[in-house]
């Protein structure tokens, strides 16, 4: 599709329960896309590392507010308007909000080229603004105690941050790996989206949400898999 084309249609038309399995998949396989680039350039560059672990972060929760588009889905078509306005799908710090809320993945000791990097914290919920920042750093030149920083001066001294966020997110991806490898498991997730999104959204600790998403992935193998 040449550009004028893709121009009169993005964001048009209606979405089934299907298509919004489909983009489901397509969510998480960009996700990890979005990450093995983090991984490649975190020696070389690793403030623009960070800021595409970011965006694998918040493509992953895209994963996860689809849930519940694909829930609205069941019984009629939704559009785009309806699924942006309702899911605030972009906006970044939402995106972010939501991975938080539900990926907080504990890492206890983590190996990273030779290095053992040790954490004891989860994601915290309120990092929102602070990840949208780091984000911005890592492509951009900004202004930092009255003189302009580069995004290689920034990330100088980050190379930890990004190795930490990028173990976090490939936890996340690794938990969601039965339900989204395929497109054909995301699709069988979206008809079943209804019982998936009570999960989401039942007040859960990371060790309650892994293990419901467990016992909602076992119960359903035969058709997931």
């Amino acid at each position: 599709m040449n550009v004028h084309e893709f121009i009169k249609t993005i964001r048009t038309g209606d979405l089934s329960n299907e298509a919004i399995g489909k983009g489901m998949h397509k969510s998480f396989v960009n996700a990890g896309e979005l990450l093995e680039d983090a991984e490649l350039l975190l020696p070389h560059r690793p403030a623009r590392a960070l800021s595409l672990a970011i965006l694998a972060l918040e493509e992953t929760a895209k994963t996860v507010l689809l849930t519940n588009a694909a829930a609205k889905a069941r019984n009629k078509n939704i559009t785009w308007s309806e699924l942006e306005k309702d899911l605030k799908l972009r906006s970044h710090a939402h995106k972010q909000a939501v991975f938080s809320a539900y990926g907080k993945a504990i890492l206890e000791k983590l190996e990273v080229e030779g290095e053992n990097l040790f954490t004891e914290e989860s994601l915290p919920g309120g990092m929102g603004p602070l990840l949208d920042w780091m984000k911005q750093l890592g492509f951009y030149v900004d202004v930092a105690d009255g003189k302009f920083i580069s995004p290689m001066e920034f990330g100088s001294d980050d190379a930890d941050w990004a190795r930490w966020l990028i173990a976090v997110v490939k936890q996340r991806l690794d938990s969601f790996e039965k339900l989204h490898s395929t497109e054909e498991k995301s699709i069988k997730v979206a008809k079943k989206a209804g019982e998936l999104v009570e999960i989401i959204a039942s007040p859960n600790d990371d060790n309650s949400f892994q293990n419901k998403l467990k016992k909602f992935t076992k119960e359903y193998e035969k058709k997931l898999i």
